[in-house]
């Protein structure tokens, strides 16, 4: 990843927070689509602190539910371009959820202005105990020889499409099963009424801490510090690279310089060794990536996205 020059970061991170200061600036909103609590809001609130610090501005949390997180992106795209309102946006709001929606509010890629990606959270594929597979090689055997139970958190979820993404890969098929998140689909799992659930690192990890759970493999691109005893997917099966993450967007028309100022602070927070450590104790990788960075990620999982929703005929209405 490109490293941005002390010098020009620290005249940029300079200039925010006197220009904020010497206007009398309102708090900025930072608007997130999950209730207070989840993986993604402490995520949220964690950027959100770093923020506040580096723009010498209050950054206030806006929780606002719906849809997948699409009532959030949407409030971010029909404000105005003048940075007092910002999202924090996970994968599915902006790559994902066009593809399975009969209708959206917004178009993710004209209305929304990337700024940086500040964390990856991993997905885990997890095995009930008692299920025999202990890799996904062993998985793609027992799908062979029989059904197999597979849960997600939710229809037209990163997760669920990990699975059809994974079913793909391996000529293989399972019987979906959709929970309203990781709460009530853990203790089926546990008790082995699906043999397999997807998720994230976030939730999914501590179940096989005390060995509860089985985690087979991560979707990830290589093994991550979160976890490195645990193989990728892609150590068996090519072409199965998938996880969710926080993006923070504007509105399409931030002014250069405000999107220039706000992309150097989101770097500044997430390349933090502090931030990097309580990321990591929350189940994700700091990234800190440039806004041309993450306009290019989102092009690309939105073509990989929408292709394999297409195929698995996925949808969320």
């Amino acid at each position: 990843m490109p490293r941005w020059p002390i010098a020009a970061l620290a005249a940029l991170l300079a200039f925010a927070p006197a220009a904020a200061q010497a206007q009398g600036a309102p708090p900025i909103r930072l608007i997130v689509g999950f209730p207070p609590g989840g993986g993604i809001d402490l995520l949220t609130r964690v950027m959100a602190e770093g923020l506040a610090a580096r723009l010498g501005r209050t950054v206030v949390v806006d929780n606002r539910t719906g849809a997948g997180g699409n009532l959030a992106a949407d409030a971010v795209a029909k404000a105005a371009p003048d940075g007092n309102v910002l999202g924090a946006v996970p994968a599915g709001p902006l790559v994902i959820n066009r593809h399975i929606y009969r209708s959206m509010p917004f178009d993710p890629l004209r209305d929304l202005a990337p700024i940086s990606r500040f964390a990856a959270i991993p997905v885990v594929v997890l095995a009930a105990p008692g299920f025999p597979a202990r890799d996904i090689a062993g998985l793609r055997a027992a799908l062979r020889a029989g059904p197999v139970a597979c849960g997600t958190p939710g229809a037209g979820t990163t997760q669920h499409l990990t699975i059809a993404l994974l079913m793909r890969a391996m000529g293989t098929e399972c019987t979906v099963v959709h929970y309203r998140g990781t709460g009530p689909a853990l203790p089926d799992l546990l008790t082995g009424t699906i043999q397999i659930y997807v998720d994230t690192v976030v939730t999914g990890l501590p179940p096989t801490r005390d060995g509860r759970a089985r985690a087979l493999a991560l979707a990830s691109a290589q093994r991550s510090p979160l976890a490195p005893e645990i193989p990728v997917i892609s150590e068996t099966v090519s072409g199965v690279v998938a996880e969710t993450w926080l993006a923070l967007m504007g509105p399409r028309g931030l002014p250069e310089a405000l999107a220039t100022s706000l992309e150097a602070a989101a770097i500044a927070v997430a390349r933090d060794p502090m931030v990097v450590a309580r990321l990591r104790e929350l189940g994700a990788e700091a990234v800190g990536s440039t806004r041309t960075e993450l306009a290019s990620a989102i092009a690309a999982q939105d073509a990989m996205w929408g292709e394999v929703a297409r195929e698995a005929r996925v949808t969320a209405d």
